[in-house]
């Protein structure tokens, strides 16, 4: 028997969308850390609560500044690499 489908929508409850946050935050760590683990993987997580504070999760043996800046160089020099690669 599995799980029901959950219907995804704001949770109206402040203490129970609060509850859930922490739970569904957990569980991304958790997930991010088995990713990086099995797959070899530099990964990080950032996530900003709905009260502005922020939670990060860094691949260990992973510098989460170089992670940010390698992303950084990537997604500004990808329009120009795709753009260059259909010139051709």
């Amino acid at each position: 028997m599995g799980r029901r489908k959950l219907e995804m929508k704001r949770i109206e409850d402040k203490s129970r969308r609060q509850v859930t946050f922490s739970k569904r935050r957990s569980g991304l760590n958790k997930k991010a850390q088995r990713l990086s683990v099995l797959c070899d993987a530099a990964v990080a997580v950032v996530v900003f609560s709905s009260s502005g504070k922020l939670y990060e999760y860094c691949s260990g043996g992973t510098n989460r500044s170089a992670i940010v800046l390698y992303y950084i160089q990537l997604s500004y020099s990808l329009p120009f690499l795709l753009l260059s690669c259909t010139k051709q």
